[in-house]
């Protein structure tokens, strides 16, 4: 018998071939939802998942002041536009976009970071506004001529890209604090912290670094430098992970806090808003059909008599 309660879990996480996977390779003697139950019952593990598969392992984390961060990746959305953003999306809108009557950007492949931001200023300009603000943006200072038409559009398009860049960052940071920080009991390699917040000095803090604390755990040897320390976990995180499903977003979420985090975030309330929307509208539909078969009636019972 198939595990379909896993299956439907973690469909929004491209998990339903390694459960079938599982339950094929046990000749249908297992599940998933057996497999990872093991696992999290032996030694070293916790809810988040089983103990070490390998255990001569450390990690290092690249890190860097927030400033400089937000820096790089502001110049980061400036490489892009660049080194051909705009054809690329331009592909990607005139294939998948335009030929539809209606797009949902918070699914599948359109919610992706760099594309949905663009969207207001694809719908109003072509190709030709793409080459001339292309040609605009790389030239030099003094090489460019008049602002073209459609340049403030953009311009606040990618003032958003390089926002919601920012904020993806701020989420990765969390993620790593929470799947690797926090004390939940779980095995973790030791993670150590290398400052690269000043490019110059990349050889001392960072390269050499790295090989001394990997030679060191080749060896055997203590570390040279200290890892980061562990942050005391929450008491709410320690509880038995419950499964969330969002059905206007239609994602699955494991557990109290990534639940709390999703219905706060605005991603969440501009799709149940849009939804909801939706949902009057079909509303007043049927209301409107049911009013003109009300008027037919009428009509019709005015005529019989």
């Amino acid at each position: 018998m198939l595990d379909w309660g896993f299956i439907y879990l973690f469909i929004p996480r491209g998990s339903p071939m390694r459960a079938l996977e599982v339950y094929m390779e046990s000749g249908g003697q297992r599940t998933m939802s057996q497999v990872l139950a093991e696992q999290r019952a032996e030694p070293g593990s916790c809810n988040l998942g089983g103990p070490l598969r390998y255990r001569n392992v450390v990690i290092i984390w690249l890190r860097c002041e927030q400033d400089t961060l937000n820096r790089r990746l502001d110049e980061r959305v400036d490489s892009m536009v660049a080194q051909g953003l705009l054809p690329e999306i331009r592909t990607f809108y005139e294939a998948y976009v335009k030929p539809y009557s209606s797009s949902e950007y918070h699914r599948g492949i359109l919610q992706s970071i760099g594309f949905k931001e663009f969207v207001k200023y694809l719908d109003q300009n072509g190709t030709e506004t793409d080459h001339e603000l292309l040609e605009y943006l790389t030239a030099s200072q003094e090489a460019r001529g008049p602002k073209p038409a459609g340049l403030d559009q953009l311009e606040e398009c990618l003032e958003y890209l390089k926002l919601v860049t920012r904020r993806y960052a701020r989420r990765q940071l969390q993620w790593i604090r929470n799947r690797f920080l926090s004390d939940t009991g779980r095995e973790v390699p030791p993670i150590y912290a290398l400052d690269t917040t000043d490019i110059n000095r990349w050889k001392v803090q960072v390269s050499d670094n790295a090989v001394a604390i990997i030679d060191a755990a080749l060896a055997g040897k203590p570390s040279p430098l200290p890892c980061v320390p562990k942050m005391e976990c929450s008491s709410e995180r320690q509880q038995p992970d419950r499964t969330y499903h969002c059905e206007p977003c239609q994602r699955v979420f494991i557990g109290e806090h990534q639940w709390q985090i999703h219905i706060r975030s605005k991603k969440h309330r501009k799709v149940a808003k849009h939804n909801k929307n939706l949902s009057d509208d079909r509303n007043t539909d049927r209301a409107g059909v049911h009013l003109q078969e009300s008027e037919r009636n009428e009509c019709s019972a005015t005529y019989q008599k």
